[in-house]
């Protein structure tokens, strides 16, 4: 299995706790939205729209909330348009899964965008050397040192998951852009030991197969439209069979790791 590689040279190291750790910091000043994201990996906006929200309904992130904006266009006129926006820690930490699976060398970009925004809500807060009063400026200090203390902790844990996220990211990828299909007594022995009605309960559960008013399995229409169960035509009833594309997804939303070399 291949991983990930994150060009992030000249870039700031990782940093995921600051925000929180931080006393007096609001972590709601600290704000990125899909548009810059898609400025900041040089990609267009719609495109890291569908990846937020695949990466959302697949439970891998938070989907953010959309807000309204508006800018110039190329000739001068305003245009509208709705973006999301990531606050806070929580956003951080999905616009990094969201960047890995879009642009991953433009990771240490976004890394650094994040930790300019950071700087400047920092800069709002006063620090220790500002204070006059000589008791509360040592007690301010100390605050000061833990809080490094324990974002240096943090940021530690923080490259671990990364370290730990490549690989599973990348083999959802892998096998998403496989080509072909197959069928389900072949399909859930892939997804860690579940059982194949247990697999078809959780499709019925999903609404990505339902009963047709012959009482056959038909497809859903947003796994349709989305290429994750196709029809096989057959000498007695179409088949369905679910794509790789499809198996990665179902993969994602059961929270099960697959392993790309399982499919070569």
């Amino acid at each position: 299995m291949t991983s990930l590689s994150l060009q992030t040279q000249n870039s700031t190291p990782f940093n995921t706790a600051i925000i929180t750790a931080i006393p007096g910091m609001d972590s709601t000043a600290i704000r990125m939205t899909s548009q810059e994201i898609a400025d900041l990996v040089q990609v267009r906006h719609d495109n890291v729209k569908r990846s937020v929200e695949r990466l959302a309904e697949s439970g891998v992130i938070t989907l953010p909330p959309l807000e309204e904006t508006s800018f110039l266009n190329s000739i001068g006129r305003t245009q509208h348009s709705q973006v999301y926006a990531f606050v806070g820690e929580q956003g951080k930490r999905d616009t990094m899964i969201i960047v890995a699976q879009l642009s991953p060398q433009f990771l240490g970009t976004v890394v650094d965008r994040w930790l300019e925004l950071e700087k400047q809500v920092i800069e709002m807060v006063r620090p220790s050397y500002m204070i006059e009063d000589p008791v509360a400026r040592a007690k301010k200090w100390i605050e000061e040192q833990t809080a490094k203390q324990e974002a240096e902790a943090k940021l530690l844990e923080a490259a671990k998951a990364i370290e730990v996220m490549k690989p599973t990211v990348d083999a959802y990828d892998l096998i998403a852009g496989k080509k072909g299909s197959m069928c389900f007594q072949d399909a859930y022995k892939f997804l860690g030991g579940i059982k194949l009605k247990d697999m078809k309960q959780w499709m019925y559960d999903k609404k990505w197969i339902n009963k047709d008013r012959f009482g056959r399995d038909s497809i859903g229409y947003y796994q349709n439209m989305n290429g994750y169960l196709v029809e096989k035509v057959t000498t007695h009833q179409p088949q369905i069979r679910i794509t790789y594309k499809g198996l990665a997804a179902m993969a994602r939303q059961m929270k099960i790791e697959l392993n790309a070399e399982d499919f070569n």
